[in-house]
């Protein structure tokens, strides 16, 4: 006969067990569907007071309507996409880009940059705008500066140390300082080494390099957060040795011999 008043330890064990895969499931549910979104909105809208951006031309009203561009991850899954406003359906576009003003360039998700490649529409935007759309967007600020006879792009991030420049190339029937007919190229520099990276520097790039540094010392100074560029270190400053040689030398010998003297010998 069974004896039904002893617990089935086992059938505890797994509904503890179950409840505890339970929780944990709805925590990282929460995590990932709620707080996360609600953090990225809060720090999109706060840098939106600070950080500069494009605002890209509208449409004409000929594009107010809804086109499906095919997942690059899901097979036989569209996401809708509506170049007149500038929206799209994916979960990047819901969680971050859509928040992004009206027009921003910032709004353009992969779906709405394939759409505008794939219909010729980016072609009525101006060659540098062109540029950054192709070469993806991938920073939080935007800024378009004049430069000697042409102009520029800069995106970056006040927290990074990495800085994207869209100019154009020099021809070889170009003059030494512009205007440039090359195509519009992506230069990247490095503000904490102080050097571009990825291949040579873009033309004119000393004045080029005035400019980033005015721009990133006016955007650390509107940054509201502590983590901020470190200070790039002046070429130019030399570190003097506070003892010449030859007193380093005496406290080097001085050290080896109260060394020798407290040593004891072995037994």
């Amino acid at each position: 006969m069974i004896d039904l008043t002893v617990p089935d330890h086992s059938f505890l064990g797994q509904t503890w067990g179950w409840l505890l895969l339970f929780a944990l499931v709805v925590i990282w549910a929460v995590w990932l569907f709620v707080i996360l979104p609600i953090r990225k909105k809060k720090h999109i809208l706060e840098s939106i007071a600070y950080c500069p951006s494009l605002l890209l031309p509208q449409l004409p009203q000929e594009y107010d309507h809804i086109s499906m561009v095919p997942s690059r991850k899901l097979i036989q899954f569209n996401y809708r996409v509506n170049l007149f406003h500038l929206t799209c359906t994916c979960q990047r576009f819901r969680q971050v880009r859509g928040y992004y003003p009206k027009n921003d360039i910032r709004r353009l998700c992969r779906h709405l940059r394939k759409e505008l490649e794939t219909t010729k529409t980016i072609f009525m935007f101006d060659e540098l705008t062109q540029g950054v759309i192709s070469f993806r967007l991938r920073d939080s600020c935007y800024t378009r500066e004049p430069l000697h006879h042409s102009e520029m792009i800069v995106g970056f991030h006040p927290r990074s140390s990495i800085i994207r420049v869209y100019t154009y190339r020099k021809n070889s029937i170009d003059p030494p300082n512009g205007p440039f007919t090359g195509p519009v190229e992506k230069f990247t520099y490095n503000h904490r080494q102080d050097n571009w990276v990825y291949g040579d520097p873009p033309p004119n790039h000393e004045q080029i390099l005035t400019t980033l540094e005015k721009i990133m010392t006016t955007c650390k100074a509107k940054y509201p957060y502590s983590h901020q560029l470190p200070s790039r270190p002046d070429p130019l400053a030399i570190p003097v040795p506070e003892t010449s040689p030859v007193e380093a030398a005496e406290k080097l010998r001085q050290k080896i011999n109260a060394a020798k003297k407290s040593t004891t010998p072995l037994q």
